[in-house]
């Protein structure tokens, strides 16, 4: 398992606790019993506070409450808008042609089309290759068809349709800018991933302004101190983006 691999797999809490509760058990069989009570203590404690509702909020809000209620009008003019892949939604919902539909308001393709057609740029470049989901299609070309429903012409647009993270994402997409002339960029992706996809875009050359569609409404969680199997998967995506923006920055 490579480095990346297992950083993200440590990310989920139930993953994590089994790891530190497997070395509680070992430094027991040392006979560091109080060592090996605290950590397997901390590990309990560590997957009960990320199945709170209340806790995941919290961390998921401390990376995205900066970029949630963005208007592609209040940005200034740039050369080019950078949508990335991995959360690009069902097909079927861009067949009405009208991004400024309800269903579409939290979508990242319709984003960027609102944005097109508010002359935010004149350029849309759609990065993303193929994926375990789009069966061996790249999620560039996937967008770069929906963008078509949502009357944007072909010829603005540029595929990338190379790239396998975020990492690949900035540096293939900052290559294209330069060859391009594309001096500022307006970024699209999801309020939660836009800190680590900025830093490496900062890295790879290419700053850009964050555009972050509307996360959709959720349903319900009940209690906010009421363990439950939505708060842990909320609370492993957030600590997997927190994971990233650590190796974007001193990676």
């Amino acid at each position: 398992m490579s480095a990346a691999l297992a950083a993200s797999w440590l990310t989920q809490p139930l993953n994590a606790s089994a790891v530190a509760l497997g070395l509680a058990a070992l430094i027991w069989l040392l006979h560091w019993r109080r060592c090996a009570f605290a950590l397997g203590a901390l590990a309990l404690a560590w997957s009960l506070l990320w199945s709170m509702p209340a806790a995941a909020d919290a961390l998921r809000d401390s990376l995205q409450r900066g970029y949630l209620g963005q208007s592609a009008e209040g940005l200034p003019q740039a050369d080019v808008i950078v949508v990335l892949g991995g959360g690009i939604g069902r097909v079927s919902g861009f067949d009405g042609g009208d991004a400024n539909a309800p269903e579409l308001a939290g979508n990242r393709v319709a984003a960027a089309a609102r944005a097109w057609h508010a002359g935010r740029a004149p350029m849309i470049l759609l990065s993303g290759g193929p994926s375990a989901s789009t069966r061996g299609v790249s999620e560039a070309k996937i967008m770069a068809e929906s963008l078509l429903k949502l009357g944007v012409p072909r010829e603005a647009l540029v595929l990338e349709d190379l790239s396998g993270d975020t990492r690949g994402n900035a540096d293939r997409c900052a290559r294209i800018a330069l060859d391009h002339g594309w001096k500022r960029a307006i970024l699209v992706t999801s309020a939660l991933h836009m800190p680590r996809a900025l830093q490496w875009f900062e890295r790879a050359g290419l700053p850009a302004l964050p555009l972050a569609p509307d996360v959709p409404a959720a349903s319900p969680a009940g209690e906010p101190w009421s363990p439950s199997q939505r708060a842990l998967d909320d609370s492993a995506q957030a600590l997997r983006e927190y994971a990233g923006l650590l190796a974007a920055t001193f990676g």
